[in-house]
């Protein structure tokens, strides 16, 4: 599942992971998209042209019911499913609509470094709900001077679990190293 807010990179990187045949060689499998953004996926650039994936689009969080992705995954014939969710959208309407036999594998959440804190000072229920349950996130279009201590916290603050990594302009990239503190003080006398 890659999960994010509107332009945060979800896109770019499941067309990316699609191209690439260790993740794609050849398993049958339906494509959620849960939101239109500025990129569009390119199935001719997929192994084998993409005829081993199902794009279906979703316009609405009310489309999503067990009998309908049941009825998807079934036309796809699929072995797999990935969602790309829009980020206006709550995960736990998600969790409740899935079909029983389904179940999250890997969660992802993408976001531009650059306007990320703003979304969190505005819209914080929403950011929580997809930091809450993800493995990683992807802060991207991070330049060189990002404040990587403010992402982290905000990270830090609803989930311990999660990984973090930053992508740079450059195209670099590197997860995050920073220690959290600990909540006593080790030189506090006794």
């Amino acid at each position: 599942m890659f999960t994010g807010f509107l332009e945060g990179g979800k896109t770019r990187f499941m067309q990316e992971t699609l191209e690439d045949e260790r993740f794609n060689s050849g398993e049958k499998t339906l494509l959620l998209q849960c939101e239109e953004g500025i990129e569009e996926l390119d199935p001719s650039r997929f192994p084998g042209g993409g005829k081993n994936i199902l794009i279906q689009e979703i316009d609405s969080p009310e489309q999503i019911n067990a009998d309908y992705l049941n009825e998807l995954a079934k036309k796809a014939k699929a072995e797999r499913v990935l969602i790309e969710y829009n980020g206006m959208w709550n995960l736990n309407d998600l969790a409740q609509a899935m079909p029983e036999n389904w179940i999250v594998y890997q969660e992802f959440m993408f976001a531009d470094a650059r306007c990320f804190l703003s979304y969190n000072a505005n819209m914080r229920n929403l950011v929580y709900d997809k930091i809450s349950s993800c493995e990683l996130v992807i802060f991207n279009r991070c330049k060189k001077d990002v404040d990587k201590d403010a992402l982290h916290k905000l990270v830090r603050a609803i989930s311990r679990k999660t990984d973090i990594a930053y992508e740079y302009t450059d195209g670099t990239a590197e997860y995050d190293d920073i220690v959290d503190p600990l909540p006593f003080d080790l030189n506090a006398p006794i």
